[in-house]
C-alpha cells in the first residue's frame, strides 16, 4: 500500500472541489481540473482535507494512482508547474513569441510549434525557455512533443533537453587496432 496515500490532502482556502459522476472536479485560482476516480477507491472530502481510501486489498495500487492524481491536480491549480527547456548546438536557439515556439535547431526550415491552450512560455535566452502549466501531464506532454523535434544525440549531446534529465554520452570510436 501506498504510505503517502494514507495521509490525507490538504486543501487551500482559495480551493473548490466537488465529487460528480465518478470524478473529483477541482478548482482554484490558477485553473481548474477533473480526475477520474477508479472503481475500487472511494474520495472523500472532510474538513478541507480530502481522503482517499480503498474498498478491498487488491485496490491498493489504484489508491496510491488516485492520490498523487489528486494531489498533483490540487498543487497545479494554486502554484502550477513548470519545466526549463535548453537547446543546446552551436548557432540553434529558441524563439517564444505569443502562444507559437520558434525553434532553429539545424534543419533545413524554422520548426514553429504551437502551444496548447492552458501552455503558456517565458523565454530567459535564446538557448533556454520556461514552459508553464496548471495540468502537469499536459506539460509533460508538450515538453516530450517539443523534444522530439530534435532529440539529445549521445555523442555530442546536441538537442533539445529538458532541465534534470538524465544524460549519458557515448565515447566516439578511436582509430587504430
Amino acid at each position: 500500500m501506498s504510505r503517502k496515500a494514507r495521509k490525507p490532502i490538504e486543501l487551500d482556502g482559495s480551493v473548490k472541489t466537488e465529487i460528480k459522476d465518478n470524478h473529483i472536479h477541482i478548482n482554484g485560482p490558477k485553473g481548474q481540473l477533473a480526475v477520474e476516480l477508479k472503481d475500487g477507491v472511494e474520495v472523500k472530502i472532510e474538513d478541507r482535507k480530502i481522503v482517499v481510501n480503498r474498498k478491498d486489498d487488491k485496490d491498493s495500487a489504484f489508491q496510491g494512482l488516485v492520490w498523487s492524481l489528486i494531489n498533483n491536480a490540487v498543487t497545479g491549480v494554486t502554484t502550477g508547474f513548470s519545466r526549463t527547456l535548453y537547446v543546446v548546438g552551436k548557432g540553434w536557439r529558441s524563439a517564444v513569441k505569443d502562444d507559437t515556439i520558434n525553434l532553429q535547431v539545424g534543419l533545413s526550415h524554422p520548426a514553429n510549434f504551437k502551444l496548447p491552450k492552458g501552455v503558456t512560455a517565458t523565454q530567459k535566452n535564446p538557448g533556454e525557455f520556461t514552459l508553464h502549466s496548471h495540468d502537469k501531464q499536459l506539460l509533460g506532454q508538450v515538453c516530450a512533443n517539443i523534444q522530439a523535434i530534435r532529440p539529445v544525440e549521445p555523442y555530442k549531446l546536441k538537442g533539445i533537453r529538458i532541465e534534470g534529465q538524465y544524460l549519458r554520452q557515448k565515447v566516439r570510436k578511436t582509430a587504430g587496432v
